[in-house]
């Protein structure tokens, strides 16, 4: 029986869906070729069929928050005072740019949920192969932790909204399928302690505790078999942490660094040695003393918040800090950066999914779209804590990406139930 071209559409986005989560992490620009094929798709539909993605209602919403992060982006480029030089950092927004296209070629297709999630399980196995293969050969020594090929807290942070996004549909897997999601959920676990970042680590243990809130909210009684699958995973985490040593070496440095520096503060002499955690604290620290002095408006322009903070500074520590593009916290660095307006617009694409989600969560407790794109935000926004969010192009296509579907995976399901 021949196939409609909706069918055959739906079969190329579907198929793409499945490859996303194996290359963003895993091979360089696999991601960006996957998200670009989806973009020029949406285009050809806006430009073929004469609609936009921003009178959809289904990813109208999903639109204007992405185009509005790249406005507020370039916004903040032109007020850095040096527009030419920095302008050709503007490419890693570029996804937030192609966004309501990408939703649009999505928004085009009947969208398989299988197709991603066997995607994502055999993604989590393969970077587990990678890690292992560079942990064993000595190739991670180059950037101290195996990390595939990006830098290592942005590897860990995605492996983590992997393992969730996986971990959150298991309970709603059939027998056969549980068993095969298995060996994909400990080679997330693996991934995820191995890689060694410790913000990563603090954020899936904050994702797993909302993960248990919002399983509990569901008030099911879940069968034998579901029950052993859990204590399955929830010992193998207790045992890969325990028996984890650098693990436990960096949490305890960690420990040590953050006392040190509450007590003594960070040496100020030329030469001195600074630990990671002490230099990230003085940074909050005196990034808030100077938060007053920043134009509330336009902030001192991109990749200017640790000139602004740290210029005139005669410590040596501050002398580091300057030489950095970011303070280790998205929230100061886009406030420092664009003021409210580029702030705001971060705070908007992250937690105005996030009240849909958890509004559409209360209403129907099990579906697990609600659930997945609740913890993909509350895990961007635990990830900006300690780090720089929506700065690398990897962070930004795996959140275009993902966004997009859960978004319209949910306009979807509310759209079913009031029919």
């Amino acid at each position: 029986m021949e196939q409609s071209p909706i069918q055959n559409y739906s079969k190329v986005v579907n198929t793409l869906i499945f490859i996303f989560p194996i290359v963003i992490i895993s091979i360089q620009v696999g991601g960006d070729i996957v998200l670009f094929i989806l973009a020029m798709m949406g285009i050809f539909i806006a430009i073929s069929k004469k609609i936009s993605p921003f009178d959809i209602k289904e990813i109208k919403v999903f639109s204007y928050l992405t185009i509005g992060y790249f406005i507020a982006v370039c916004i903040s480029v032109i007020y850095s005072g040096q527009a030419a030089e920095l302008a050709h950092y503007i490419p890693r927004d570029f996804y937030f740019l192609l966004a309501p296209f990408i939703a649009l070629s999505l928004f085009k297709a009947e969208i398989n949920i299988s197709y991603l999630l066997v995607g994502i399980k055999v993604g989590l196995i393969v970077l587990a192969m990678i890690v292992l293969q560079q942990l064993l050969s000595g190739t991670h020594l180059i950037s101290n932790r195996p990390s595939g090929v990006m830098n290592p807290n942005v590897f860990g942070n995605l492996s983590v909204c992997l393992f969730f996004t996986l971990l959150v549909f298991f309970q709603h897997e059939s027998f056969k399928n549980k068993i095969t999601t298995l060996l994909p959920l400990f080679s997330g676990l693996i991934i995820i302690f191995v890689s060694g970042s410790r913000g990563a680590w603090l954020s899936f243990l904050f994702l797993l505790g909302v993960y248990l809130y919002f399983l509990n909210k569901q008030k099911i009684k879940l069968n034998s078999i579901s029950k052993i699958f859990i204590v399955i995973i929830v010992a193998g985490t207790v045992s890969l942490s325990i028996l984890n040593q650098p693990l436990k070496d960096r949490f305890f440095s960690m420990y040590t660094q953050t006392s040190d520096w509450i007590i003594n503060g960070v040496p100020c002499e030329n030469g001195s040695t600074i630990s990671s955690s002490g230099m990230r604290l003085e940074m909050y620290k005196s990034a808030i003393q100077k938060i007053e002095d920043v134009p509330f408006f336009s902030g001192h322009g991109y990749r200017t918040s640790n000139i602004a903070v740290f210029q005139n500074s005669k410590c040596f520590a501050g002398k580091i800090s300057y030489g950095y593009n970011h303070l280790h916290n998205a929230y100061l660095t886009n406030y420092f950066n664009g003021g409210i307006v580029l702030l705001g617009a971060l705070l908007l694409i992250l937690f105005v999914p996030l009240r849909i989600f958890i509004k559409a969560n209360i209403q129907n407790r099990e579906n697990p779209v609600f659930i997945s794109g609740a913890l993909l935000t509350l895990g961007y926004a635990s990830f900006g804590m300690v780090n720089i969010l929506l700065g690398d192009t990897y962070m930004n296509g795996f959140y275009t990406f993902f966004l997009a579907i859960f978004m319209l995976l949910y306009a979807q399901s509310v759209k079913i139930s009031s029919t």
